[in-house]
């Protein structure tokens, strides 16, 4: 079923970038999330909000934005977080995707920041910023981050050996992303696989001759508070997605992708039982493993086209 959507405000020829949230029942941080990002925008953005929410309190959040020209509001009836960023990507109008969750708060100005990354750097499709914690208790709890100290420029696979930022602070050139056949819908929350819709749309793009930067001028802020217990669930489920992604290069077979995450994902999460054992403690983190390999298996036993790199039948 299609999304209804508030038809877009007139001047979309203007329209340079397109700010893209997708959202399901967090009716209480939506509204901070959206007027962050506004913060410092003129009229050469629009901001869609993809509401998956199975009532309208999300919607009533956003009440007080009704009349912004910028805004666009989705309602739509699916779930997934792939299902969402494709139909945000239909409705855009901007050559730049500037994507975050709709729990972080951004900078002034982030939105144009993010997208003036591209002006200088023709080959780069992908850009991922820090993506900072809010302030919390750290003995009680955690929240997702990432971080680096230098900008990254990554032109090879081999390259993603030492991690890859995050979709809470990520931006894409949307017409990559419409070569690529779209984001794979059997990624990201509400998916098959619930996590690493942004690694996969990465490595799809790295697969496909573009690059991908990190930049560490940039950053957000994420108040996705998590338990320590919630934290091990949600890691067990990265691991799972991170399983199946790394099998569809093998599939496709291009090789020399597929070398990175066959070799460098099994290692790392084999590495804190293994070093628990050199010390003779009892292993620690034997779940990642059986969680990666669970997902590359299902990974290769899901149907693949082999020219999008897309699971087919997704979610």
């Amino acid at each position: 079923m299609r999304a209804t959507a508030i038809p877009a405000a007139t001047g979309c020829n203007m329209i340079q970038i397109t700010a893209l949230i997708c959202t399901r029942n967090r009716p209480r941080q939506i509204l901070e999330a959206v007027r962050s990002l506004l913060i410092g925008a003129d009229g050469s953005m629009e901001l869609i909000v993809l509401d998956q929410s199975p009532n309208g309190d999300t919607e009533a959040a956003l009440s007080p934005l009704r009349n912004e020209p910028r805004v666009r509001y989705v309602r739509s009836p699916t779930i997934g977080k792939g299902v969402a960023l494709n139909q945000g990507l239909e409705l855009a109008n901007g050559s730049i995707l500037v994507l975050t969750d709709d729990d972080c708060v951004a900078p002034p100005g982030w939105v144009r920041h993010m997208a003036q990354l591209f002006e200088t750097r023709p080959r780069v499709a992908v850009v991922f910023c820090n993506v900072v914690p809010v302030e919390h208790d750290r003995q009680r709890g955690y929240v997702p981050c990432y971080e680096r100290t230098h900008d990254r420029l990554i032109t090879s696979l081999w390259e993603l050996r030492s991690g890859l930022g995050l979709g809470a602070g990520m931006a894409i050139r949307s017409d990559v992303v419409r070569g690529l056949g779209g984001f794979d819908e059997a990624f990201g929350p509400g998916g098959r696989f619930p996590s690493a819709d942004d690694w996969d749309i990465a490595v799809r793009a790295l697969i496909g001759g573009w690059h991908v930067y990190e930049s560490a001028e940039l950053s957000i802020t994420h108040d996705g508070y998590r338990s320590f217990q919630q934290g091990r669930e949600h890691a067990l489920r990265d691991w799972i997605a991170l399983g199946a992604a790394s099998a569809k290069p093998l599939r496709a077979g291009h090789w020399p992708a597929a070398s990175v995450p066959l070799l460098f994902y099994p290692t790392r999460a084999l590495w804190p039982p293994c070093r628990d054992l050199l010390q003779l403690r009892r292993p620690r983190g034997l779940k990642r493993v059986t969680a990666y390999l669970q997902g590359f298996v299902e990974g290769m036993a899901t149907p693949l086209d082999q020219r999008s790199l897309k699971f087919r039948g997704a979610p």
